[in-house]
């Protein structure tokens, strides 16, 4: 490979790799990746794009040095094994002290102890940056803040419920999106003239007071978990101690209510006191409970009762003590079984209703269900098994796990599904993703009950999306992806989140001096981009918004961006070309 400077090294080039290569190219970029078993099908596209391909291991010194990563821009690990990861930024960081390293790394202890090594550079977690949309999608929640030099802006999409320009409708808010009725994909950043009719929808930003000065009040709206009232309590206990005793157990304490109820009715009709009056109820329940429980304290006795009591005295003497001793080890059994469940992960959960149910217990699910509990809602998990190691920090934060196949009815019906306000469908498995995809949908029927499906392939999340009407479909990579370009470029990505099943990204984008943004008039820009605010050079903290058609960008200013990835990306790259 020719001697090569100021590019970017990236390692590794499935799933996510492939997504940041792309964006990485798409932004300007000369890429040389670096992997041992990229195939035919790989090479070529590399070869397609401009990319420099090197068939050789990061786990290697002459390999580093031959792709230059000592000039390199950054340096990209984001192979599958988090080992490798650390082994090669931890070479790469011999080599040069100076190289910005961005690493993909899952597991957070060890991430924070990569800052170090990573800096300058970073240390992202895929599950971190990409749980947020998976919550908001499974919560239907439309509202995201994103904060921008140092103010909050609001994202938020409205129902149109009557025709009009978006200015003479809702004024200065900025439009980034505009979605027609009927239209899958939106239209990125419209303009304010641009005329609406009842039943399409459109996504502002602004800040909280433009929001309310356009007669809107965003809101992100949090569960709320019941107060422990008695009677819930009460009811919950009552739930839980009927769905954990087995039949067998139901069947023998039943026998032995049925015959203690007789029993008393035969001693309060039969049962003659000293003076000759006939035993009360109180006495009947309290002679039968000693008799049932052997113990005989001598205060009642059968010896001087009619013949047809003492009879009765010994019927119920043996079969009380059978059926006491019965219940007794049905009981232990199920207790024992059900504290191994618990154990396990294989509890059933009692009659839980308007709770979210996580499937898959990974990294991204275990973020999700944190989130989602940290917001007050109620959530419970079903895996497979690959995730026990999780279930007890699942149970630290009061999130019960069930260890089952979510396909199967069975399954679903410990987990109240068909009483669920959402299901978030999360395993590494895309395929297994769909299949239960389907398999929650069918329950469900035409509820509007929302469902979110995790595959990890850009167009497969899309073609979900629309084709199989499951529900809705992320990518995890397409989400985390502009996160490693942004730290490779040593920008701010400050967010990045859906519209309908369209990414879009905010970011902080720099004016450079000589460079493409420098002396550009705002309605000159060419892209479908919307600039939202800038930050003047030595008006710190003071924000140009809402930015006019003819303010004009100047070197040193930061300018605040949001759009669709690709166009924004072709902004950031404008913004680096001199």
């Amino acid at each position: 490979m020719e001697a090569v400077s100021d590019h970017v090294v990236v390692f590794g080039y499935h799933g996510l790799a492939r997504r940041v290569i792309r964006q990485l190219v798409n932004a300007g970029q000369h890429v040389v990746v670096v992997d041992p078993e990229a195939s035919t099908v790989a090479v070529n596209a590399f070869r397609h794009w401009g990319v420099d391909y090197l068939r050789a291991s990061g786990r290697s010194r002459e390999t580093l040095i031959e792709a230059n990563v000592a000039a390199a821009r950054a340096v990209v690990c984001v192979k599958d094994d988090d080992l490798r990861n650390i082994e090669t930024a931890m070479l790469v960081r011999e080599i040069s002290p100076d190289v910005r390293i961005v690493v993909q790394m899952a597991n957070s202890a060890v991430g924070r102890a990569l800052h170090a090594i990573a800096t300058p550079g970073a240390v992202i977690d895929v599950a971190d940056r990409a749980s947020s949309a998976f919550v908001e999608a499974v919560l239907n929640r439309t509202t995201h803040v994103v904060p921008m030099g140092g103010e909050d802006f609001v994202v938020d999409t409205v129902q149109v419920s009557r025709p009009g320009s978006l200015r003479g409708l809702w004024g200065d808010l900025a439009p980034i999106a505009l979605r027609r009725k009927g239209e899958a994909a939106p239209t990125a950043c419209p303009g304010r003239d641009e005329m609406v009719e009842p039943g399409d929808s459109v996504t502002f930003i602004g800040m909280w007071s433009e929001y309310l000065g356009a007669g809107l009040d965003p809101q992100i709206h949090q569960g709320t978990l019941p107060g422990p009232t008695f009677r819930r309590r009460f009811r919950e206990v009552f739930a839980a101690i009927a769905d954990a005793v087995d039949r067998p157990f139901r069947i023998a304490f039943g026998v032995l209510i049925g015959l203690a109820l007789i029993s008393v009715i035969v001693l309060t009709s039969l049962y003659e006191e000293p003076d000759g009056t006939r035993m009360n109820p109180l006495d009947a329940i309290y002679f039968t409970a000693e008799t049932l429980a052997t113990v005989g304290f001598g205060d009642f006795y059968f010896r001087d009762q009619v013949p047809m009591l003492r009879l009765w005295a010994v019927f119920l003497i043996v079969i009380g003590a059978i059926l006491v001793t019965l219940s007794t080890a049905l009981l232990t059994n199920t207790l024992v079984s059900r504290r191994l469940a618990q154990s396990l992960g294989k509890q059933r959960m009692v009659r839980m209703r308007d709770h979210i149910v996580v499937v898959g217990l990974g990294s991204i699910g275990s973020k999700v269900a944190t989130d989602l509990r940290a917001d007050g809602y109620e959530v419970v998990v079903v895996d497979g098994g690959a995730g026990q190691r999780l279930i007890p920090q699942m149970t630290a934060i009061g999130v019960p796990v069930l260890i089952g196949d979510a396909t199967l009815r069975e399954t679903q019906s410990s987990v109240s599904l068909e009483q669920s306000a959402g299901v978030a469908i999360l395993t590494s498995d895309d395929l297994l993703n769909i299949e239960t995809g389907l398999s929650v949908r069918d329950v469900l029927g035409d509820s509007d009950v929302p469902v979110v499906m995790r595959n990890y392939s850009h167009s497969l999340a899309r073609g979900v999306d629309r084709a199989l009407k499951v529900g809705v479909a992320r990518s995890p990579s397409e989400l985390a992806a502009p996160w490693f370009v942004g730290a490779a470029l040593g920008l701010d990505i400050l967010g990045t989140f859906y519209v309908g099943s369209t990414p879009f990204m905010a970011a902080r984008v720099p004016v450079r001096p000589g460079g493409g943004l420098d002396g550009v008039v705002m309605e000159e820009l060419g892209v479908r981009a919307r600039i939202v605010a800038i930050n003047r050079e030595g008006e710190q903290g003071l924000l140009e918004h809402p930015p006019r058609r003819q303010s004009v960008l100047r070197a040193g200013d930061s300018a605040y961006a949001i759009g669709e990835y690709e166009e924004l990306l072709q902004l950031l790259h404008r913004a680096t070309t001199t």
